[in-house]
């Protein structure tokens, strides 16, 4: 009798006591090893990924410290206070600097690739701790942070539920990766109803409230804090954001605190402060839904005074948040109600830089503006250069011309884009000693890096990025980028190095994956190619190059049932996807069915008439299958767009059978040079050609040269047609034996 394979569980809502039982056809609901609140009233962001790592460390670092060490970043990044059970933590310069001195941001995917870690790390544990299985169930998931939203949603799609079974209370109500999850990976259950909640007779409902944090639902508990009076209720609240403050934990600040404290006795005072301090620390975390969502609470905390300098502080985070979120044109109104609120020179001078990276960068491609981004970023210039600080000012200056050299570069000029980001690092190396803001320092050398590399100055290029890793070597994303450079440059293993590097220091990434693979199959090392693109997948099954390169490297290996697969999912993201439907094409070219495949080439030159390869893909298929002049006709398309000897060694071939030796004559003398010494075959059909047109000597001496390539034993296939063509003249030859 067969088994019915394991599921994870979608729990639509726990039942109250008393309450109807589960349906029979309702699969029991598994008995979790671990319960995590996902409440974000809690900790904010990672609310349940932190009290997941709490579970799973300790047991971790005992039995199996490898697994600790290689998600130290992770770890350290949502529980900063387990950082002292975990050894070697990467400590890059962003996160040593002191926040006046941080000038440089985590991207926004930077919290998706910490929840893969997290996920990664529990499939371990379980994998190793918990050999007949394991089962964590995620509570509060609707009042949870995007964080915890995605963290469990990947759980979802990535751990297997023979290992490890994902149990999700949720009603699914947003449209996001979570509920898509839930909707493809669950099977439905019911929670076992409530047990009733025992309290001492003298247990005081309100203080429960209280002290859940404002998390609880119990109807009760709301109904008796809702009735305390304003100022009992006031204390109450700052009473407990002192306990709490007083645990020295620093997540609680992301969460619980600022909870309290904006409800407390002194919400203009403390809460303000409090709410500051989360959308620093968030903010600089990465965590940008979670800092924009506490950036919103102190504006409304602070509306009355719209002029203060805490308003136009929380205005200004809101708006860098919404950047990050590609909610960009949300970003705008918020800078341009900033503007308009305040003369403060300091607070135009940073509404203009992050309005010239909206318009160069964070914007949607269709909506950016390069003039405004340019006019933008001179007005933070010159407010820059007449900052009465002097300290402030050379920083200023210096960061405001590494801003305009990003937008320069962006707009096509990178000769600009080196000249001014020279001049930022004169202008730092002028005002500070040389062991002064290490980490200004180091953004505007990976600025000239990134300059450098776009002009195509690798060598440049490298020894900034040298530069950079020995002032900086803890920072993961600078190895992939020197990787790049070291390719460019013909040294795969010192890329090959740097990409492990990069891998070992960060947590997931699948475009550094994708990147390695690319080399690997470069280097012919098609098995470590794959592994990578499973990988990247497994972390992105959605990133279109990495379906696209590992369709490619499987039809090549024969597997044409796994190539269809990811060939059908790439049309499926972009149905009109110029180097899907080619890879269509390829596909159904293999199978036989030269027809749809010829369509497919076609439909992909209609998205795209510039895609070489689809042009010459469609007249290899028109010449194999007797098509030699509509092969003509494409390959005259190629090389229009591309001028290449292989290419037009082949329309040679083409030309010849079409009888056009004129053509093919003038085809061929400019692939013999390039290709011949590889391939002999071209000087056969040279002199093929130039029999044709009555060239008897110079044929000769290409069927000379043709037999001259045979070593000895070898016979070319065309010796006999040669022998045919030039008479007595020409005798089957080997290369020592001339002709």
């Amino acid at each position: 009798m067969s088994r019915t394979p394991p599921h994870h569980r979608w729990v639509l809502a726990p039942t109250e006591p008393g309450g109807p039982q589960e349906p029979d056809d309702v699969p029991a609901h598994p008995r979790p090893h671990l319960e995590i609140d996902c409440h974000r009233g809690l900790r904010g962001p990672f609310t349940g990924g932190g009290l997941l790592l709490r579970h799973l460390v300790p047991e971790l670092i005992v039995h199996h410290p490898d697994a600790v060490t290689a998600r130290a970043t992770e770890i350290t990044a949502v529980v900063p206070e387990l950082a002292p059970l975990v050894p070697g933590v990467p400590r890059p310069l962003s996160q040593r600097a002191s926040p006046g001195e941080r000038t440089c941001f985590h991207p926004a995917e930077r919290a998706l690739r910490l929840a893969h870690g997290i996920a990664e790390l529990a499939l371990g544990w379980a994998r190793r701790t918990r050999p007949d299985g394991a089962v964590i169930a995620f509570h509060a998931v609707d009042d949870a942070d995007p964080t915890d939203r995605d963290l469990v949603a990947l759980m979802l799609r990535r751990c297997d539920p023979a290992v490890l079974t994902v149990v999700t209370e949720s009603a699914a109500t947003a449209e996001d990766a979570l509920t898509g999850a839930l909707l493809t990976y669950t099977t439905q259950a019911v929670a076992p109803p409530r047990r009733p909640v025992r309290r001492p007779r003298d247990a005081d409902p309100a203080q429960l409230f209280i002290e859940s944090d404002g998390t609880s639902a119990d109807p009760e508990l709301r109904a008796a804090y809702r009735r305390l009076p304003q100022r009992e209720r006031a204390e109450r609240h700052t009473a407990r954001a002192r306990h709490l403050v007083d645990l020295d934990d620093p997540t609680l600040r992301y969460g619980a605190v600022p909870y309290h404290l904006e409800r407390g006795a002194d919400p203009a005072g403390a809460g303000v402060a409090a709410l500051t301090d989360a959308v620093n620390g968030c903010f600089a975390a990465g965590f940008y839904a979670a800092a924009a969502d506490l950036a919103e609470r102190g504006r409304r905390l602070t509306a009355g005074r719209a002029s203060s300098q805490e308003f136009r502080n929380f205005t200004h985070k809101a708006a860098a948040c919404l950047s990050q979120l590609g909610r960009g044109h949300e970003a705008l109104a918020l800078l341009e109600e900033l503007r308009r609120g305040t003369a403060d020179p300091d607070d135009h001078m940073g509404a203009a830089h992050l309005a010239a990276m909206l318009h160069s960068r964070f914007l949607p491609p269709a909506d950016r503006d390069e003039d405004q981004a340019l006019a933008w970023i001179n007005t933070a210039i010159a407010l820059a250069d007449t900052h009465p600080d002097p300290r402030r000012r050379s920083l200023a200056r210096a960061f405001t011309r590494a801003a305009r050299a990003l937008v320069e570069l962006w707009r096509g000029d990178a000769d600009r884009a080196l000249a001014l980001v020279e001049e930022a690092i004169a202008l730092t190396d002028a005002d500070f000693g040389p062991d002064e803001q290490p980490l200004h320092r180091s953004v505007l050398l990976h600025h000239r890096a990134q300059v450098h590399d776009a002009r195509g100055d690798h060598a440049a290029a490298l020894r900034d990025y040298d530069d950079l890793i020995a002032r900086d070597p803890d920072h993961g994303e600078h190895y992939v980028e020197r990787a790049a450079q070291h390719r460019a440059l013909g040294h795969p293993e010192e890329a090959l190095r740097d990409y492990a590097t990069s891998i070992r220091l960060g947590p997931p990434c699948h475009e550094t994956h994708f990147n390695r693979a690319d080399l690997l199959r470069e280097l012919g090392d098609d098995e470590g190619a794959l592994k990578d693109l499973d990988y990247a997948l497994d972390v992105a099954p959605d990133h279109l190059d990495s379906l696209l390169h590992r369709a490619d490297l499987l039809l090549e290996r024969g597997d044409l049932a796994a190539a269809r697969r990811d060939v059908e999912r790439g049309l499926v993201l972009a149905p009109r996807n110029a180097r899907f439907l080619a890879a269509q094409g390829e596909l159904l070219a293999a199978t036989g069915d030269a027809d749809t495949a010829y369509e497919s080439y076609s439909a992909a030159l209609r998205e795209d008439p510039a895609f070489v390869a689809a042009w010459v893909n469609r007249a290899v298929l028109a010449y194999g299958t007797g098509r030699a002049d509509r092969a003509v006709d494409d390959l005259d398309r190629a090389i229009r767009l591309q001028d290449d000897a292989v290419l037009r060694a082949n329309r040679a071939l083409a030309l010849q059978d079409l009888g056009e030796h004129r053509r093919a004559l003038a085809d061929l003398d400019a692939a013999v040079p390039a290709l011949a010494d590889d391939d002999p075959e071209l000087l056969y059909r040279r002199g093929v050609s130039r029999h044709a047109r009555g060239d008897a000597r110079g044929a000769l001496a290409d069927w000379r040269a043709h037999l001259a390539a045979f070593g000895p034993g070898e016979t070319s296939p065309h010796a006999k047609d040669i022998a045919l063509r030039a008479g007595d003249v020409t005798v089957v030859t080997t290369r020592k034996q001339g002709v």
